[in-house]
């Protein structure tokens, strides 16, 4: 879904990133406003098939209408985080909720003065992963990171870990792809 080179280098992305951060920071609430988008990232991450789902909510307004008034009461979000997403949803910019929830966090976090981390994993990501990861990370990179993880099933297997332009690729996709370029002979030397 997203790209470390801070969200797909997609200047729309962005520019939504920065204008719910000005928001929260002119009312005082960039911690409330953090919590909240947190909390949509995490419910909009179990939602089945999301790509078409959040296709739908863009097309059919009523659907994407529905869906955020949802969200609003099972969250308990504020006004100003149900108007950014109603503002998506007019500016048919709703397909790209999953990237602004990403770019939001990781904006915050660099605000902040943390190393991020983004996770990409195929399968599952638990707590305990998430621990032994930082503590490996702690030990290479020092104190103040934070992981961002976002599940990708095409990996098929393993994760990726990606760190400004650095990438460390665990992925069974990844390795299958190497080995069907050395028997096409790609990377064959002689």
């Amino acid at each position: 879904m997203t790209d470390w080179s801070f969200i797909k280098s997609d200047s729309v992305v962005n520019r939504y990133v920065k204008s719910l951060y000005e928001v929260a920071v002119s009312l005082k609430k960039e911690k409330e406003i953090e919590k909240q988008i947190a909390s949509v990232k995490e419910a909009i991450s179990q939602i089945e098939n999301f790509d078409k789902f959040v296709k739908k909510a863009a097309l059919v307004h009523s659907f994407g209408m529905s869906f955020i008034k949802d969200l609003v009461s099972t969250l308990k979000l504020s006004a100003e985080v149900e108007n950014f997403l109603k503002l998506l949803l007019k500016n048919r910019r709703f397909t790209f909720i999953a990237d602004i929830c990403n770019g939001y966090e990781k904006f915050i976090s660099e605000v902040n003065g943390e190393k991020v981390f983004h996770v990409t994993y195929a399968k599952s990501f638990t707590k305990s992963d998430e621990a032994k990861l930082l503590k490996n990370l702690k030990s290479m990179f020092g104190s103040n990171i934070k992981c961002i993880a976002e599940k990708d099933e095409s990996l098929i297997d393993g994760m990726t870990v990606q760190y400004r332009s650095k990438i460390l690729d665990y992925s069974v996709k990844s390795r299958l792809e190497r080995l069907h370029s050395a028997i096409r002979g790609d990377n064959y030397e002689n």
